[in-house]
């Protein structure tokens, strides 16, 4: 089972430019109390005309019913709107658009019930990986506001291109200007390493979605270093030192922390092994590792 529904472009491109793609609410107006969708179900996103194509998706968590204050409170930016505000004025703007019911009444953050459609592991593709729907295939009306639901199976995704095990690459980094614009396979790069992880930090199972960061360890070099082997899930200032050569984890999978740093909290990781994914297949890779051992500023280290 998989469902596709019309997706508001500015919530795609807000989550997607802040790489928002854990715990994710793709919010309605007004309940749709959906009961179509099991956990893992893929929900793709139809960006709305003048787009019309699928742009990515999330894989299914939950569906709840919840004030828009209450929403706020648990997602804030991950509602897709950056401040409170936008999220309540976009939220009256549809309504009035499109609610009989409700539209032209200023709603009550406190009290206003919107739905609320839980998405994990979601992928923002690049422009020029936005797919076209095989109409003989896969029909989808204009005329849908919800959301669809199909039973068969549906390969949205192009095939893999990656190897098995991932090999440490070798030439150049791209571009500074590839590299601020945006990287191809980035987002499936950071669902694939979110998912494997479980969403939580392999070194301090800090579960913070806001927090986590999907951190290469070969420095990127091109696409195909979104390899997940290539890939470790960090909270945001343990993949500062780890980038930094401040952190190092060794082909056993045991930290160390640079004598440089002084700091008796991230000491206090020193000697312990970071939490691995379930699936061998998604460790990572010791090639890259001892590569990146090169990196690593201390005095201590063997």
């Amino acid at each position: 089972m998989f469902a596709i529904s019309p997706t508001d472009n500015n919530w795609f491109y807000y989550l997607k430019k802040n790489n928002f793609n854990s715990t994710v609410n793709f919010w309605t107006p007004t309940p749709w109390n959906i009961k179509g969708l099991n956990k893992g179900d893929k929900f793709f996103f139809m960006l709305k005309a003048p787009i019309r194509l699928i742009g990515g998706f999330g894989e299914f968590v939950e569906y709840k019913n919840l004030t828009a204050e209450q929403a706020w409170i648990e997602f804030g930016f991950r509602n897709g709107r950056d401040s409170k505000q936008n999220f309540i004025d976009s939220i009256q703007k549809y309504i009035d658009s499109n609610s009989k019911k409700f539209g032209k009444k200023t709603i009550n953050a406190n009290t206003y019930t919107i739905g609320c459609i839980i998405l994990q592991n979601c992928q923002f593709w690049e422009n020029e990986e936005f797919k076209q729907l095989d109409k003989d295939k896969i029909k989808f009306s204009s005329q849908i506001v919800k959301l669809k639901y199909f039973d068969d199976a549906l390969n949205m995704l192009d095939p893999s291109s990656l190897i098995e095990r991932f090999h440490p690459l070798k030439g150049q980094r791209e571009n500074l200007f590839t590299q601020v614009n945006g990287r191809i396979g980035q987002e499936r790069f950071k669902s694939a390493v979110l998912k494997a992880y479980n969403h939580r930090c392999c070194i301090s199972g800090d579960p913070t979605p806001e927090l986590l960061e999907a951190s290469h360890i070969q420095s990127y070099l091109n696409i195909n270093s979104n390899h997940i082997q290539n890939g470790i899930l960090l909270r945001i200032d343990l993949h500062r030192l780890f980038d930094n050569g401040l952190l190092y984890i060794d082909e056993e999978y045991t930290i160390h922390i640079s004598s440089v740093l002084k700091n008796d909290y991230y000491y206090s990781f020193c000697g312990k092994k970071i939490n691995l994914p379930t699936n061998s297949k998604d460790y990572p890779s010791v090639e890259a590792l001892k590569i990146k051992r090169n990196d690593f500023r201390t005095t201590t280290y063997p």
